[in-house]
C-alpha cells in the first residue's frame, strides 16, 4: 500500500484570496453553504448550477462587453457535451478589448507598463505602457483593414514572443478575424502543414530569430512559404517584422522587392484610433494546432469566449493573479502557453514576453531576469525544472531579488515528487502548481488554488468548471477508489473547440474526443485520484499505457522511480507488441549523462528499484541505453512514434517533432527477438 502524500505548502492567508472572495460571494448570492474548494468545485460542474458558475464568474471577473448575458448556458445543454452547447448566447464582447479596456488596467496608462520584452540573455528590455500598446494595436488593425481583412480572415504570424507578435494578435481579434502563428524556428514544412489548411490572408513573418546565443535568418524561409501559401491557400499579402530594428533587414532590397512588405511599409500612413468589432462569444479567435506526432497537426479553432473566461478563472481564481502581479510564462509561440504568456492584463498583471534560450548564457538567466523584474507568478515546466537541478543550482545560487516569486506553475510534463522537494529546498514557500490540459481544452483540467495544500508528487486540484472524472475501461467512474484509469470530462465547458479547421461534418473532431466513451469527452491521459486530497496524479498517455500480461500502468511510474539515478539524463518507456505477439513487453531506453554507460551493475538497479518502488510485473523485459529520445517542438518526449516502430509500424514523422532523425534508431527493434538480440543485438550491447 502506498504511504499517505506529503504536505508541502499552504497558503499562510486563505482569507486573502480572490477565491475565497468568490466562494463566500457564491453562497451570498445563491444561498449556498460551500465550505471548501471541493464543494466549489462540485457547484460549479453539477449540471444544475453550470449556469449559476459561469454567470457569476462573468460578474466576478469584471468582463468587458457591450451586452451583458443574462444566462450562460441552457438547461437543456447542461447535460451534452456534443454536439458543442452554445455558450453566452445574448453576450457581445471583443478580447482585445478585454485587454486594452480591462478593467483591471492600471490608473495611469501612459507610465506605467503593462508588457515588458526580454531577448535571450537579457540584451535587450523594452518596456510598453498601455498607451502605447493601444496605438500600436489601432494602427495595426487599421492598417489590415485598408488590406482587406475582415471577420473570419485568417492572420497568421511566424514569430517570436514578441511585442509584435502580440499585437498582430489583439490588432486580428480587434477587427474579427481569427489568428494563428507558430515560432520561427519551425522548419519549411512544418509551417505550411499548418497554414496551407487554414489558408491565411495574410502572413507576418520575422526576418531573423535569436536562439542559444545565434542569430538565424528566416526571410527566405518566409519568401518560400509565402510563394505556396500564394498559390494553393490565397494569401494576398507577407509582411516582414525586423527583430533587430531597421538593419536586420536589407532595407534597400526590401525596397525593391515587391514579394513582401516591410511592417512599416504596411502600417504607413493608417492612423492609431481603435474600433472593436463586437462579436458572439462563440465567434473564433484563434487556430491552434495539435502536438500529435503522426501525421498533419489538427486545427483547432478556439472561441473567444472561451479563451477569455478560461484565462480568467484560472489567473484570477487558481493562481491568485492581480494589478499587483508581474507574471512571467515561458513559451515559444507553438504552444497553447503563448496564450497564458500574452494574457497578464486580464487580470491587471504586467506580463514578460521572453524571447530564447532559458539557460543562455547561464542556467540563471532565467531566475535572474525574475529577480530584476520581481516577477510573482512564473510559468515554467518541468524540463526546466529538470535542468537547473541537474546544473546543481541550489539556494545559495539565486540572485537577490526572488523574494518576490509567489507562484511557480509548471506543465508540459509530469513534475515529479522529488522535483516538489528540490523545488521548495530551493526556493521556499512558493505556490508550485502542476498544471495540466493543454491545446484541446485552451486552458486546464486540473489545475493550482491557493485554497488547498500541496503535495508532493500530485496537481492540487480538479480545475473549476470542469468535471472531471475518471473512468475504467467499461466506462464506469473510478476515482473515488484511487485506482488509475482514463481522464474524462462529463459536462460541458465554455473552452471547448468551437471546431477543427477543414473537418467537414466534424468527423475528426467526434474521433478525437468522443469515440472512446459516446458522448464523454475522453483526454487520452492516464490518470488516479488520491480520495482523501483528491489531488491528481498523471501516470502517462492512455494510447501509451502499458500492458504486460493484462497489467495497465502509466510510463510516468516508470520514470518517477528513475529519478534517483544521477547517471540518467532521460529515458522513455513503451509497449511492445507486434503481429506475432502473443502479450506486450515493456522496453526501457534510458539515454545516460555525458561520461556515463548503461553496463550490467546499473541494469540491475534499476530492475531491483522498479520492483522495490513499484512490483515485479512494472520490471522492463529489456533496457537499452539510447543515443537520443524524440522530443516534439515545446519539449514533451513523445511515445507514441516509438511504441508504433518499436512493434513493427511504419510511420511518417510529425513535423512536431523536433529531431525526427532519432526516430530511425529505433527501427531496429523491430525484430528485437525474446533474449534481446537479433536486430538490436548492437543497441543491447552499447
Amino acid at each position: 500500500m502506498s504511504s499517505p502524500p506529503t504536505k508541502v505548502w499552504e497558503h499562510p492567508d486563505i482569507s486573502s484570496t480572490q477565491i475565497e472572495s468568490f466562494r463566500k460571494l457564491a453562497n451570498e448570492r445563491h444561498g449556498l453553504n460551500l465550505r471548501d474548494y471541493h464543494d466549489l468545485w462540485r457547484w460549479s460542474t453539477e449540471k444544475e448550477s453550470l449556469n449559476d458558475f459561469w454567470l457569476l464568474l462573468w460578474e466576478f471577473t469584471q468582463v468587458r462587453a457591450s451586452v451583458h448575458p443574462t444566462y450562460a448556458i441552457t438547461a437543456s445543454e447542461t447535460s451534452r457535451l456534443t454536439p458543442t452547447p452554445t455558450w453566452f448566447p445574448e453576450a457581445r464582447l471583443n478580447f482585445a478589448q478585454n485587454i486594452l479596456e480591462s478593467a483591471y488596467a492600471p490608473a495611469d496608462h501612459s507610465a506605467t507598463p503593462v508588457l515588458t520584452a526580454i531577448r535571450e540573455g537579457a540584451g535587450e528590455i523594452e518596456h510598453v505602457s498601455l498607451s502605447q500598446l493601444r496605438r500600436r494595436v489601432g494602427r495595426l488593425s487599421n492598417a489590415l483593414t485598408r488590406a482587406g481583412v475582415r471577420k473570419l480572415d485568417r492572420v497568421a504570424f511566424v514569430g517570436a514572443n514578441s511585442i509584435d507578435t502580440f499585437v498582430a494578435l489583439l490588432a486580428a481579434a480587434a477587427i474579427g478575424a481569427t489568428f494563428t502563428c507558430c515560432s520561427p524556428e519551425m522548419g519549411e514544412k512544418g509551417i505550411l502543414d499548418r497554414f496551407l489548411q487554414v489558408k491565411p490572408k495574410v502572413l507576418f513573418a520575422d526576418d531573423w530569430v535569436l536562439y542559444n546565443g545565434k542569430r538565424i535568418p528566416c526571410l527566405e524561409k518566409a519568401k518560400k512559404v509565402a510563394v505556396r501559401l500564394r498559390r494553393d491557400a490565397g494569401l494576398q499579402d507577407l509582411i516582414v517584422v525586423p527583430r533587430f530594428g531597421g538593419d536586420s533587414l536589407n532595407l534597400n532590397r526590401a525596397q525593391s522587392d515587391s514579394s513582401f512588405h516591410t511592417l512599416d511599409s504596411f502600417t504607413a500612413g493608417a492612423p492609431d484610433d481603435l474600433t472593436f468589432a463586437q462579436l458572439e462569444f462563440a465567434h473564433p479567435l484563434v487556430v491552434v494546432y495539435s502536438s500529435g506526432t503522426t501525421g498533419q497537426p489538427k486545427c483547432l479553432v478556439h472561441t473567444l469566449g472561451g479563451v477569455l473566461l478560461k484565462q480568467k478563472v484560472e489567473q484570477i481564481l487558481g493562481i491568485d493573479m492581480t494589478r499587483s502581479s508581474v507574471y512571467l510564462q515561458y513559451t515559444t509561440t507553438n504552444w497553447i502557453m503563448y496564450l497564458y504568456s500574452v494574457s497578464g492584463l486580464l487580470s491587471g498583471a504586467r506580463s514578460i514576453l521572453y524571447d530564447g534560450s532559458p539557460v543562455k548564457p547561464s542556467p540563471l538567466i532565467l531566475l535572474q531576469i525574475l529577480a530584476a523584474q520581481r516577477v510573482t507568478h512564473f510559468g515554467t515546466s518541468a524540463h526546466y525544472l529538470s535542468l537547473l537541478e541537474q546544473a546543481g543550482i541550489s539556494k545559495r545560487d539565486l540572485p537577490a531579488g526572488l523574494d518576490a516569486l509567489k507562484v511557480i506553475t509548471s506543465t508540459g510534463s509530469v513534475l515529479t515528487e522529488p522535483q516538489y522537494y528540490w523545488v521548495y529546498k530551493t526556493f521556499g514557500p512558493v505556490q508550485l502548481s502542476s498544471i495540466a490540459g493543454g491545446t484541446d481544452i485552451a486552458g486546464a483540467f486540473v489545475h493550482g488554488t491557493p485554497s488547498l495544500p500541496i503535495y508532493a508528487g500530485w496537481c492540487q486540484a480538479r480545475a473549476l468548471g470542469m468535471k472531471v472524472q475518471i473512468f475504467s475501461d467499461d466506462g464506469e467512474p473510478i476515482e473515488a477508489t484511487g485506482e488509475p484509469g482514463e481522464l474524462v470530462c462529463t459536462a460541458p465547458f465554455p473552452s471547448q473547440p468551437a471546431f477543427f479547421w477543414g473537418d467537414e461534418g466534424g468527423k475528426r473532431y467526434k474521433a478525437a474526443y468522443f469515440e472512446r466513451f459516446p458522448g464523454i469527452w475522453h483526454q487520452g491521459d492516464y490518470i488516479r485520484m488520491d480520495p482523501a486530497t483528491q489531488g491528481i496524479a498523471f501516470l502517462g498517455r492512455s494510447d501509451g499505457v502499458l500492458n504486460p500480461s493484462g497489467v495497465r500502468f502509466g510510463s510516468a511510474e516508470i520514470y518517477n522511480t528513475l529519478n534517483i539515478f544521477s547517471s540518467i539524463e532521460d529515458s522513455l518507456c513503451v509497449g511492445q507488441r507486434r503481429p506475432q505477439d502473443r502479450d506486450e513487453r515493456v522496453l526501457l531506453f534510458v539515454k545516460m549523462k555525458p561520461g556515463h554507460t548503461l553496463d550490467h551493475k546499473l541494469k540491475k538497479a534499476i530492475e531491483t528499484r522498479i520492483r522495490q518502488d513499484l512490483s515485479p510485473r512494472h520490471v522492463p523485459k529489456f533496457i537499452f541505453e539510447t543515443p537520443d529520445i524524440p522530443i516534439t517542438v515545446n519539449g514533451k518526449k513523445t511515445e507514441l512514434p516509438v511504441k508504433k516502430i518499436v512493434s513493427g509500424q511504419s510511420i511518417t514523422p510529425s513535423s512536431t517533432i523536433a529531431n525526427p532523425a532519432s526516430l530511425k534508431w529505433y527501427e531496429q527493434f523491430a525484430r528485437l527477438d525474446g533474449d534481446g538480440v537479433g536486430g538490436a543485438k548492437v543497441a543491447s550491447k552499447l
